[in-house]
């Protein structure tokens, strides 16, 4: 016997307890010493730092994608590799369509292939006499391609054709925003594109910018199809 209990049934025999009251006296000074009321106390479960790693990367993860989103210019495929494509078209004797000289025909060609509905055929490119029409594919997206004789004179070859390439802006990122046209050079081509009603626009050929500037400007000043129409007709 401990000597706390002894202690304890000396203390209530003096004064004349009846022994299970003695030991319901004791029981309830265990409870007490325990400090739990007889209850089982379990001991915290540490904290998982993997599963707090984990659920931080994936508030990151979901943070960077936004930003990228956000920051990016819409289409899957950058408008820097039109320019390298068209002149890797040009350079693998490629199948092209005779174009109409009618240039609603044209136009009608290049919608009936997909082409955006709203897209015009510029004003300087009107007087111009058709050469042919093709899809170009840009690394799965489309750009839709007449091509004009900027001279007549005999033996003419690549490098008195000027293609116009018509594509929804959409389609690409890293475009040109402005309605103002964007000249760029690249391994003897001209490039020259600008965004109109969400339309992407460019003009290409194989020869040096000068030979763009006069296609250009109209529109630079904005003219439309129809006013170089009547000043031809």
């Amino acid at each position: 016997m401990s000597d706390l209990r002894r202690q304890v049934r000396d203390h209530y025999d003096a004064q004349s307890l009846a022994p299970e009251k003695v030991a319901m006296i004791l029981g309830l000074g265990r409870d007490a010493a325990s400090g739990n009321d007889g209850k089982v106390t379990e001991i915290p479960k540490r904290k998982s730092w993997g599963g707090i790693l984990s659920a931080i990367a994936a508030v990151l993860l979901l943070s960077f994608a936004g930003i990228w989103w956000f920051q990016r210019d819409v289409g899957p495929v950058s408008y820097t590799l039109l320019a390298p494509r068209v002149i890797e078209f040009f350079g693998s004797d490629p199948e092209l369509v005779p174009a109409p000289q009618d240039k609603n025909e044209v136009k009608a060609w290049l919608l009936s292939k997909g082409a955006p509905a709203k897209l015009e055929i510029p004003a300087s490119l009107l007087p111009l006499e058709s050469a042919a029409c093709q899809v170009v594919d840009v690394k799965g997206e489309k750009a839709y391609m007449s091509c004009y004789w900027t001279d007549d004179k005999p033996g003419r070859g690549i490098h008195e054709l000027v293609h116009l390439l018509v594509s929804r802006a959409d389609d690409f990122h890293d475009q040109p925003k402005s309605e103002k046209p964007v000249i760029r050079e690249l391994n003897g081509w001209s490039f020259a594109s600008w965004t109109k009603d969400e339309i992407l626009y460019t003009l290409a050929t194989a020869a040096p910018p000068e030979k763009l500037s006069p296609l250009i400007s109209a529109v630079e000043r904005g003219e439309s199809p129809l006013m170089i129409s009547m000043i031809v007709e």
